[in-house]
This record gives structure tokens, sequence and C-alpha cells, in this order.
């Protein structure tokens, strides 16, 4: 029992995935913040980096990923209302602003319970 709690293997990939897992996080709630300024830092500094395939290489289209609104106290907050108005719909397609939505892959398909 005492060999099972310290046993350790894949410690380092979940500890490497987890601070992935929150650059990512950080990175899209401030592009939702902050608005396009930051969104086209992250691009700038994308479009310096070397791709392994040329699509790689493209320019970074800047979107709203997560629906807000200014609330009545001045704060930027979640605005509810739309992401449940667009439940059972493609969000991010719709939220990038594509033709078709479904051309993103729903990646995001938000399902009522």
């Amino acid at each position: 029992m005492l060999k099972l709690l310290r046993n350790r293997k894949g410690q380092g990939m979940v500890e490497y995935g987890l601070i992935i897992a929150g650059v990512a996080l950080v990175c899209a709630v401030s592009v939702s913040v902050f608005g396009n300024k930051v969104g086209d830092m992250i691009a700038a500094a994308a479009a310096v980096l070397p791709g392994a395939q040329s699509s790689n290489n493209a320019p970074i289209q800047v979107g709203q990923l997560i629906e807000t609104k200014i609330g009545d106290d001045g704060w930027i907050v979640l605005d509810v209302e739309r992401i449940y108005n667009a439940s059972n719909t493609p969000r991010l397609g719709n939220n990038f602003g594509l033709e078709n939505p479904i051309d993103f892959g729903s990646l995001v398909l938000d399902v009522t319970p």
C-alpha cells in the first residue's frame, strides 16, 4: 500500500498539462474581457513562432469566445441570457462569425439538461 502511495509515474505530465490548460484559460478570459488588443498581441506573438505546416502560419482571427456584457454596476459579467438562448447550437462557430458555424467542427455544442 505504501508503494502505491509513492508511485508518481506521470505526475510531471499531469503538471505540464495543468499549466498549459491554465495558460489557455487565462488567454481566453483576457481576450474576452480586454478585447481585440490582447487578441492582436497574442496573434503577433503566434505569428513569430514558426509552424510545422504552412496552414499553421495563417493569420489569427480574434473573436469573442465567451459571451460577456456590461452589468448594471459597470462590471463586465457573463451574458447568461445570450448563452442560454444559444443552447443546442455550435456557439463557438457563431462567436467567430463563420458563415456556416458547423464548419468549426462542432467543437462546442451546448446541450440543455
